[in-house]
């Protein structure tokens, strides 16, 4: 790849994952599970946010199928998260001015910071399987194989491989296939002991 293709891919790439869009999600109104985190992912983006997509083997782009993938360990690091995979498919709109679909395939780890509210804490969300899928426009984030995601001291993990994790923009999630959730009771910080 030549440089002026690598930077325009760069560029490409980063207006691209820019995009968010309304959520035509029913589900999304529902509160937050204590197990979902990845609230806000593709929310209140800044205008000048930038990502950086790394890959050790390979980065390609087809002009004519408005795709770009990734090989060799790749590494997305973006202002709201950071994501490792063996391999990385992002989809662009036919107008490229944003994203339909990213595609992350084999050892994904999604780390999102979230700052908890009451404490002010910063309260790590972290997503794992063997494949993650995240369409912008509806905010979901669908994680497949042994999928398990842990918030904090919280953890839920299939114990199925065919278990498929949905976690939502807003915070919600869902889970078909067997799972095990851990929920770890803290004291308050200044509460009676």
């Amino acid at each position: 790849m030549t440089k002026p293709t690598a930077l325009l891919l760069l560029l490409t790439i980063s207006a691209a994952l820019a995009q968010t869009g309304p959520s035509m999600d029913p589900v999304e109104k529902q509160e937050p599970s204590p197990m979902a985190g990845f609230a806000g992912l593709g929310k209140d983006r800044p205008a000048d946010a930038k990502t950086e997509i790394t890959a050790t083997k390979e980065a390609t782009f087809d002009n004519a199928a408005n795709v770009a993938e990734f090989d060799g360990r790749v590494v997305v690091r973006d202002p709201q998260f950071t994501l490792t995979c063996d391999h990385l498919k992002v989809t662009l709109s036919k107008t490229r001015k944003g994203m339909e679909v990213a595609e992350a395939i084999g050892n994904v780890v999604i780390i999102q910071e979230n700052t908890d509210k009451k404490t002010g804490k910063a309260n790590n969300a972290i997503g794992r399987a063997e494949t993650a899928t995240y369409h912008p426009a509806s905010g979901k984030v669908t994680l497949k194989g042994w999928p398990s995601v842990q918030q904090g001291m919280n953890n839920q993990v299939a114990t199925e491989q065919s278990t498929v994790m949905v976690l939502n923009r807003n915070g919600a999630s869902h889970t078909d296939g067997p799972s095990k959730t851990v929920i770890v009771e803290t004291k308050e910080a200044g509460a009676a002991q």
